[in-house]
Order: structure tokens, then sequence, then C-alpha cells
């Protein structure tokens, strides 16, 4: 595959879904920040539930929504956020302070970093079911993905929903994209839902209309 047909591909891939989920509910907010949960009766969480949220913002309105409508523990996690390291929001909604990422380790912001299956063993959820997974992490996704689906800790996750950031025109930028695609595809899951970000818009070099840079996928696998 040229550079150019890489380029093509990756912008090309998050517009098309492969499955059909008959029934979405949006969970939060209309625009940014707000996420679609698919609702179909194979794949909806469903008490007692678990869903992971990665990357909060200060924006709880789609975990407070998952657990008011679901009625699930959600676990919220952002390093960046100002405050406590760990509290619960709610009797439903945890908030940690921790970021996930390919490896775990601190980084230059003094940042506590931490793999899927480190979180899961740090929370004791090592051998429970997590239901949904949720996760806007600002291109830390692309390490995280190729550490979660080849150590198998994504085995019985439902629905996966993520923003992808796919900035960079380089090989070198755009092959790790492709393999994480292709890694979440190769673990079961399929695209049943795909949002544009309208604040990055961008113009790929031969690509006929405009672009994005942060694209919203998401997944289920039944």
């Amino acid at each position: 595959m040229t550079d150019e047909e890489m380029l093509m591909t990756v912008h090309s891939y998050p517009d098309n879904t492969d499955v059909l989920c008959h029934r979405k509910i949006r969970m939060g907010k209309i625009g940014d920040g707000g996420w679609e949960i698919c609702d179909d009766m194979e794949v909806r969480p469903r008490q007692p539930c678990i869903i992971y949220s990665f990357g909060i913002n200060n924006d709880f309105s789609f975990d407070d929504d998952a657990a008011k409508i679901y009625g699930c523990h959600v676990y919220c996690f952002d390093p960046s956020m100002n405050g406590q390291d760990h509290y619960n929001r709610s009797d439903k909604v945890h908030f940690y302070k921790i970021g996930l990422d390919g490896k775990s380790y601190t980084n230059s912001k003094n940042w506590n970093m931490l793999t899927f299956a480190d979180i899961r063993k740090k929370l004791h959820h090592e051998n429970t079911h997590i239901d949904l997974v949720k996760m806007d992490i600002e291109n830390s996704e692309w390490p995280a993905i190729m550490d979660m689906t080849s150590s198998g800790a994504l085995g019985g996750v439902r629905q996966f929903l993520i923003e992808y950031h796919m900035d960079g025109t380089t090989r070198g930028d755009l092959q790790p994209r492709l393999k994480a695609v292709q890694a979440i595809e190769a673990a079961g899951f399929r695209k049943f839902y795909s949002h544009k970000n309208e604040f990055n818009k961008y113009t790929v070099p031969g690509f006929p209309v405009i672009r994005t840079t942060c694209y919203e996928l998401h997944y289920l696998r039944k």
C-alpha cells in the first residue's frame, strides 16, 4: 500500500458502519461530550453492570446518564483533572485520577498512566465482566488499543466507544492507526455508528471532501 493509499484508507474507514443497531440512545450532551449506546437486547448493559469511561475533561454527562438509565456502576478516569485522586460522584459514578495507555508508568506531567489490565487489577475487576468501554484520551488510544487487544483484556466487553485522532500524513503516523483498527475488528468488534467532530475539520490531500482529525466510532460485539 502506498502512502497515498494508506492516507485514503485511514480517512475512509471511519465513514462506514458494519452492523445495524436498531435502537441507539445518546447518553450525555447532544453536542461534544455525548455518546451513543446501542440499546439492542443482545448488547445493552444489564444490571449488575460496569462501564469504564476514559477521558472526562470535567464533563460527567455521559457517565451520569449511563448510570441513571442502566443502573451500572460507571468508573471514570482522567489524569488531567484537578482535585482528589479518587472520589464517588454518586453511589454509581466513581472517579479516579488515572490515565490509560499501552504501558504503566508516570509521564512527564506526573500523571499516573496504567494499562487497561492494570486498571482492572487495581479495581479488583480482573474477573469481573465489563459491559462497555468509552475512550476519549487524546492520541493515547493508539498504544492503549494495541495493548488491550493483544493482552485479551477486552474479553467480555460488548460495546467499545472510541474517539480516534487521525492527524498525521506520514507512513509512520498512519501504519500504527491501521494496525490498531484492524486489531479492534480482529477482536470481534463491528462499527454501528460513526460521528465526525466538527471542530477539527481537515483537508486530506487527494480526498474529494472535507474530513476531520477526530472521529467518534461506536463498536459492538455480539
